[in-house]
């Protein structure tokens, strides 16, 4: 990805005023939004939907408007959150984290790097080996960083665990026909949900106050992030 270090504010006048014009026509690589200055590039957001739309296994011919609206968002989140990292050495990931990271993608895909099938998924995506590992170093990065920072903040109780317990997992096992495993047993891994599941709610807040201390100039219309989030939970509850 292409990063300036210098953004006048007389250029950014001149740059925002220009961006409506530059979007509708033929453009190698503009500008589609600014975060506190730092621009996204029209091929970073191509980019970012042609990934995303590759790790959903989503055909681009069904890429829809807000599927690349959604694409742009967490482009801009990932910038607020990259901006409070201090070091990001401290947080990048190992060559074997990535390593399973792909493994991980790849047998999704049903291949692995030698295989004919894989390369023909990544040409259908415009993608490439190294664009994919370079996605999934950044997304990993970003989890460390957050893992690092909210995990503190998270004090899962017992009484959550024994409720999480009674009222989802021994339901579940007995409607699949499974053995039944002890509260002792589950504790763990429950434990871990539950962890996740407080850091992602820390997250949205932490994300929205940021979004509000921050200065962001998009050209594409976008929802409100927190309306966009509620609808995303109304959708996942359905």
């Amino acid at each position: 990805m292409r990063r300036i270090s210098y953004f006048a504010i007389s250029g950014l006048l001149l740059l925002l005023s220009a961006m409506q014009a530059a979007f509708a026509g033929d453009v190698i690589d503009g500008v589609v939004a600014t975060v506190n200055h730092r621009p996204i590039f029209q091929s970073d957001w191509d980019e970012a939907i042609r990934f995303e739309a590759f790790m959903r296994q989503k055909p681009l011919s069904q890429v829809s408007q807000a599927d690349k609206v959604g694409a742009l968002q967490r482009l801009i989140d990932r910038q607020l959150i990259e901006t409070q990292m201090g070091d990001p050495r401290s947080v990048r990931p190992s060559e074997e984290e990535l390593r399973e990271d792909l493994a991980k993608v790849q047998a999704q895909m049903g291949g692995s790097k030698d295989d004919p099938r894989w390369q023909e998924v990544l040409a259908s995506y415009e993608l490439s080996d190294q664009l994919v590992i370079d996605h999934l170093r950044t997304e990993l990065q970003v989890m460390n960083f957050v893992d690092v920072r909210l995990r503190p903040n998270v004090h899962v109780q017992a009484d959550e665990i024994e409720a999480y317990y009674q009222n989802q997992v021994l339901p579940d096992l007995k409607k699949a026909g499974a053995k039944v495993v002890s509260l002792d047993e589950a504790e763990p891994k429950i434990r871990e949900l539950l962890t996740q599941q407080h850091m992602d709610q820390l997250l949205e807040v932490w994300l929205h106050n940021l979004r509000q201390q921050a200065q962001i100039h998009s050209v594409v219309p976008m929802p409100a992030a927190d309306a966009a989030a509620e609808e995303d939970r109304v959708s996942g509850s359905e």
